[in-house]
């Protein structure tokens, strides 16, 4: 702890590390080396966003320094710029607090990598809950009183408050194997093989600072999620100390909740499909998530996509009040497989009526969408 990695000399194989307590650099030898650098909140680079009522949410100092804020400074309005999963847990948790809560957002709807379809159901349940939510907005600056944010400017007006948080992403931490000299893929992460291995055989990368391969898009892709690190972790570690282990790639599996709605995503959207070269087809479908007569039966949302040519699953998005997070992960476990509407619809899937209606959405949703696809 307290130790930081400065420069990389691959050719005598050692770390310059500066002793952040003494101020004392060494150099430190390695065998194998592992660069888990993670990656940095993504700021907007507005005027005054520096102030000390602006936060930034990636790592636990973070939030410690913001729930001191809001115990000691006891904030009455807030303003959160940006829609991704952070920005929409940091408005659950800032409403549970009585702030009053407004939440900007470049798009009509949160959250970039959904279908458009589930957009308003989100906003629904943001304003029912208190959260006003604003769509098209572009934040141009902050107005201080010395190191006080006081208002935000943007192409819709000001927006006044006694705390602001950016939730706009994260960039990869990938200085330090830049200049070393490893290469950078073309989405803006460490380029690693399946072994987590760079272009030096003695220099593995894990986590949110390197590429993942997408198994749906075959592209390298930023995915910044903890179970991902996790599992990129696990095959560095395997490798560096003699193993051969492989990472797999990922589909883009991810699940959410907003307040009492939960919301579960796989592979990619019909719009990013197409944005691909794929002919993307899709189909919604609306179902309850029990039976019907049965307690606690709530409406949920489906919609699936994908390739008119092949008929293989593209993606899907899940909507709803009862377990929708968890059940994306059947279409995760598809996606995996590169399996096919017509395999999909044939699953042979749990049912009883407390979990399920008999005929499961994913598999209506499949039969449905078939019909779309060239025989």
């Amino acid at each position: 702890m307290n130790h930081q990695a400065l420069a990389v000399d691959r050719n005598r194989a050692r770390v310059r590390v500066l002793d952040r307590t003494s101020g004392k650099e060494t150099d430190l030898p390695y065998d194998r080396l592992i660069i888990a650098t993670g990656a940095r909140s993504r700021k907007l680079g507005l005027p005054g966003e520096d102030r000390d009522n602006i936060f930034m949410l990636k790592g636990m100092a973070d939030g410690i320094r913001m729930r001191r804020f809001i115990d000691e400074r006891r904030p009455r309005k807030a303003v959160i710029v940006g829609a991704g999963y952070i920005s929409l847990e940091v408005a659950e948790a800032l409403r549970e607090r009585k702030v009053e809560t407004t939440l900007l957002y470049r798009g009509e709807a949160p959250y970039s990598g959904l279908e458009p379809e589930l957009g308003p159901l989100i906003v629904d349940e943001l304003q029912a809950h208190g959260v006003a939510f604003k769509g098209g907005v572009l934040p141009r600056a902050f107005e201080t009183e010395g190191r006080r944010a006081v208002k935000i400017a943007t192409n819709q007006g000001d927006f006044a408050a006694d705390l602001f948080f950016v939730g706009v992403g994260v960039e990869p931490h990938i200085e330090l194997a830049r200049e070393a000299g490893l290469a950078i893929g073309p989405a803006g992460g460490i380029q690693v093989n399946d072994r987590m291995q760079t272009g030096d055989p003695l220099i593995y990368a894990a986590g949110d600072c390197c590429e993942k391969f997408h198994r749906v898009t075959g592209r390298p892709v930023i995915s910044p999620l903890g179970d991902t690190a996790n599992k990129e972790g696990r095959v560095a570690g395997e490798n560096a100390a003699g193993g051969d282990s492989r990472f797999y790639g990922i589909v883009g599996a991810a699940s959410s909740k907003v307040f009492n709605v939960e919301i579960g995503m796989a592979g990619i959207t019909e719009d990013a499909a197409k944005r691909l070269g794929f002919t993307a087809v899709s189909q919604v479908v609306e179902a309850k998530s029990r039976v019907g007569i049965y307690p606690g039966a709530q409406y949920s949302l489906l919609k699936i996509v994908a390739d008119q040519a092949t008929g293989r699953l593209l993606g899907g998005n899940w909507i709803g009040r009862d377990g929708e997070a968890r059940k994306i992960n059947t279409l995760a476990v598809a996606l995996h497989n590169n399996m096919t509407l017509e395999e999909i619809s044939r699953l042979d899937l749990a049912y009883a009526p407390p979990f399920s209606p008999v005929w499961d959405p994913l598999l209506i949703a499949a039969g449905l969408l078939k019909r779309k696809v060239k025989n």
